[in-house]
């Protein structure tokens, strides 16, 4: 991996291929960059996939410091312009999809989100499942692998410092961006566990330029889960991004 200097430490990324538009990957609660080498590997061979771990996570420097979710939003900002990423798509699992949500909020570069399961809010998305479908159908062993590093991954920080930032992540709430979005945003979802009440409670606005996706016999991780049919769905948005593009004036930026 790769690192590159930050105000609390040091920032590890995995950097490969070289086509554009890049596509930039952000890792759930507890999880790193290495778990979107399943879903990266079954995308197109020269795709530029960028996987960054948040601070205290994977290789990624454990802030001493206080910070929020938008603080992980400064980082990513930061890291894109450290890279020069002028445009590029981010892919976001659970919290990734949240922070990017706030990075899209934030910023012309992102010119399309593909949110795995990318909570509107962590209030609402609780209640909106049947129980008994966080990790779908995934062996023992992998479950026992992820709440391995979760579980490893929050005693790096000081507890109050965890404490303030969960506080932050509970208090998130996209919906007003979503709202006004102008860019492609793919909402995905593992279907078990849905009921009547779910995509109420999910609380996505309507917006033309929203479209949800339902991931059959699959529950929350879906880069475990199913790594295939997400990269499936990664593709169908980056065409879909691509052909949007050539048919902006220059200079106007991905606008539809």
């Amino acid at each position: 991996m790769t690192t590159i200097p930050m105000s609390w430490g040091e920032m590890a990324y995995l950097d490969s291929g070289r086509s554009l538009p890049p596509l930039l990957f952000l890792h759930g609660t507890g999880c790193d960059a290495s778990d979107w080498i399943p879903v990266t590997k079954n995308l197109a061979r020269n795709q530029r996939c960028i996987a960054l771990d948040f601070r205290g996570h994977g290789q990624s420097g454990v802030p001493t410091q206080p910070f929020t979710l938008d603080s992980l939003a400064e980082d990513v900002e930061y890291f894109a312009h450290h890279l020069n990423l002028h445009e590029l798509v981010i892919v976001g699992h659970s919290l990734g999809g949240m922070v990017a949500m706030e990075v899209a909020r934030r910023s012309s570069c992102v010119g399309g989100l593909v949110l795995l399961e990318g909570w509107t809010s962590l209030s609402s998305a609780g209640s909106a499942f049947d129980t008994g479908r966080f990790y779908g159908l995934l062996s023992e062993a992998m479950i026992a692998q992820i709440q391995r590093k979760a579980e490893a991954t929050r005693h790096r920080f000081q507890s109050e410092t965890w404490h303030d930032f969960w506080e932050s992540v509970k208090n998130f709430d996209a919906y007003a961006y979503l709202q006004h979005a102008r860019v492609p945003i793919l909402e995905v979802f593992g279907g078990m566990g849905r009921n009547d009440l779910t995509e109420e409670k999910l609380r996505i606005p309507s917006n033309p330029h929203i479209r949800w996706v339902w991931v059959p016999n699959a529950g929350h991780y879906l880069p475990h889960e199913c790594p295939v049919e997400v990269a499936e769905v990664i593709n169908n948005l980056r065409v879909c991004w691509v052909s949007l593009r050539s048919t902006q004036p220059t200079g106007t930026g991905f606008v539809s």
